[in-house]
């Protein structure tokens, strides 16, 4: 197999590689929400501060048999490489995969990384640990270990005004000395320092599993800037809701990502609340006020994707009051080098 960076300004070569990629990705799911062309396209041509992402294709007798790409943090968690490989169900069962990973691996070794991270789904029907689904059997064969078990689950839009009045009402007695504010688009300059500070901890704040070992990560003014530039290249729109303390420090914080290039599905980016800060009913009260912007904003939206580890029951029983259900199971999984 002959594997080759991919040239994300040829826009065949591109279109192929995203076909291929895909068809792999939603292949036996029954809630898929893959990235669309022009996203990929503006993740894999963006120059950013904060990370790097390698695209490769495999050919065999000029034929792409399998995708593959390498994403590397650039300002903190330096040892760790991010790794995905896919390939179509007609092109399995000749090793291309796993020829892939072994070349995905060496471009992230040469990069100094010895901790590989890489994810599978399989369907919520399936063994919770991914046993016998194709995804999960084939990170296993190559070594890596499930770490953690994230479920994905599935919101219809809209929601009920009379359930987000009542969620909300519930929540407002318990976060009285607290500011929410929402905006959509670029974070405002007078909160990006504090809300920077904030989103770094996401990644050490939720739940982690076995061999997972990350640091918090860094996330100024100038990566999220930059990070911004990237949603606009490739047509995201950002809903925000912080929560403030007395003070003016952003302790909570709710996201969601609108792709302009997909007319119906959103996605709930982060939630995180400071543990100092836990117990006001924050959670919520974000996503509440969230998810009003957003129905205000983008009408027409027809779901809403969510992600939480299995074992974050705090964070379930909020989205599962919003309304939110079960769709499908990813794990996360490690391999040291």
């Amino acid at each position: 197999m002959d594997i080759r960076p991919l040239d994300p300004s040829d826009a065949d070569a591109m279109l192929a590689w995203h076909t291929a990629s895909t068809e792999a990705h939603v292949h036996g799911l029954e809630h898929p929400s893959p990235r669309t062309l022009e996203e990929t396209r503006a993740d894999f041509t963006s120059s950013r501060v904060g990370s790097r992402t390698q695209p490769f294709a495999g050919y065999v007798d000029g034929r792409l048999v399998t995708t593959g790409v390498v994403e590397l943090s650039l300002l903190d968690n330096l040892t760790q490489a991010h790794v995905d490989v896919a390939t179509p169900p007609a092109e399995r069962q000749h090793g291309h995969a796993a020829r892939m990973l072994v070349h995905l691996t060496e471009v992230a070794r040469a990069q100094g990384r010895d901790v590989l991270h890489a994810e599978a789904s399989w369907r919520y029907d399936a063994p919770a640990d991914g046993a016998n689904t194709p995804n999960a059997e084939f990170l296993v064969a190559q070594g890596f270990r499930l770490s953690l078990v994230d479920v994905k689950r599935v919101l219809p839009l809209p929601v009920d005004t009379p359930l987000l009045d009542g969620l909300a009402a519930e929540a407002a007695p318990y976060h009285a000395d607290y500011g929410l504010r929402s905006w959509q688009g670029p974070v405002p300059e007078d909160v990006i320092d504090s809300f920077g500070a904030l989103v770094g901890q996401l990644i050490t704040e939720a739940p982690a599993g076995e061999d997972q070992d990350f640091e918090a990560e860094v996330f100024d003014a100038a990566r999220i800037r930059d990070d911004e530039k990237l949603l606009e290249e490739s047509g995201r729109t950002k809903y925000t809701t912080i929560a403030t303390a007395t003070d003016g420090t952003v302790v909570a914080y709710s996201e969601i990502g609108v792709p302009a290039h997909d007319p119906q599905q959103v996605f709930q980016w982060g939630t995180l609340v400071l543990p100092e800060h836990r117990g006001h009913r924050l959670g919520m009260a974000t996503k509440v006020a969230n998810l009003r912007r957003l129905q205000d904003g983008e009408p027409g939206r027809e779901r809403l994707y969510t992600w939480n580890a299995e074992v974050n029951r705090h964070m379930i029983a909020v989205n599962e009051a919003l309304g939110f259900v079960a769709a499908q199971r990813m794990g996360e999984f490690v391999k040291r080098l």
